[in-house]
């Protein structure tokens, strides 16, 4: 059982034998995917009206306290109120990583790939088990950073802007595949059309110095400095420092370049659908 999936048994076994509510605080961040400002202001059962809890069941609510925080605000309250934190944030520091670059989490999912290289100087007994455990794993940290796979700048082939280059990469792929992708990728134009996402002040500001259009619904709440941005004519580009939180057709192309499947560079968490079906295979081949 994955310890997610743990959580949330334990959470509906709790409730159980507790008489009254229950709640289960989580640290979730809206300002750390499209997918968890979604999950959580998306709520169509919030407990009385509070925006960021939903309900699990009769009784059962989630509770995300530090919805509206930024990485800034963290660092700012760890140091005011000098509470303790994990101490390998101080490697990522001394390793010469921002604030926002650091991440505590698997060491093999889609978002860790990009930071893999870090254990052979942040974990390096750790490291050398990987090595002699996990094939691919020292490719891996050598080149995903690079744009071996599709990261940092991806050059556009000439003749094409992101939009048709993306059209041209879902043509290459097979049709389950490229079906997948064009569902994803139909549900970012949807909300980024309709509903929009929240981003910060400065990456507003830089939207505006590249020229690129949008519509402001205002802040996500009273005391966040975050602000809902919808864009009629869904960006080609978005040449800013924020680029990975802003939609583009270029972000598309990279999901693909990097066999993104679940699209989690664009904010995605995997469907119950796609989990199951993970579930399953593993539980079918669990004794080979």
């Amino acid at each position: 059982m994955s310890d997610c999936a743990f959580n949330v048994e334990f959470a509906f076994w709790l409730a159980k034998q507790n008489r009254g509510n229950t709640a289960f605080l989580i640290g979730l961040r809206t300002d750390e995917s499209i997918n968890r400002f979604r999950a959580i202001t998306g709520s169509k059962h919030p407990f009385k009206g509070q925006r960021y809890s939903t309900r699990l069941a009769e009784n059962l609510y989630n509770f995300y306290p530090l919805y509206d925080w930024s990485t800034q605000d963290i660092w700012v309250a760890n140091a005011k109120f000098d509470w303790e934190y994990n101490p390998i944030y101080d490697l990522f520091y001394k390793a010469g990583l921002e604030i926002d670059e650091m991440r505590v989490a698997s060491a093999f999912n889609d978002c860790a790939k990009a930071t893999l290289y870090l254990y052979r100087v942040l974990d390096p007994d750790n490291w050398g088990k990987m090595l002699l455990r996990v094939n691919g794993v020292d490719f891996t940290a050598k080149y995903g950073h690079t744009h071996a796979m599709a990261w940092r700048s991806i050059s556009l082939p000439k003749g094409h802007t992101w939009e048709s280059y993306l059209g041209f990469l879902l043509n290459t792929l097979p049709e389950k595949t490229a079906g997948h992708f064009k569902k994803k990728f139909e549900t970012s134009l949807k909300f980024w059309k309709h509903r929009g996402g929240a981003l910060g002040q400065e990456t507003i500001e830089d939207l505006r110095k590249a020229g690129i259009e949008f519509a402001n619904k205002g802040k996500v709440s009273k005391q966040s400095p975050k602000e809902v941005l919808v864009f009629e004519k869904y960006p080609d580009d978005a040449p800013i420092k924020d680029f990975k939180n802003v939609p583009s057709y270029k972000r598309m192309c990279i999901c693909i370049l990097k066999n993104d499947y679940n699209c989690k560079y664009m904010g995605f968490s995997p469907t119950k659908e796609v989990q199951l079906a993970k579930q399953e295979a593993l539980e079918k081949y669990k004794n080979l």
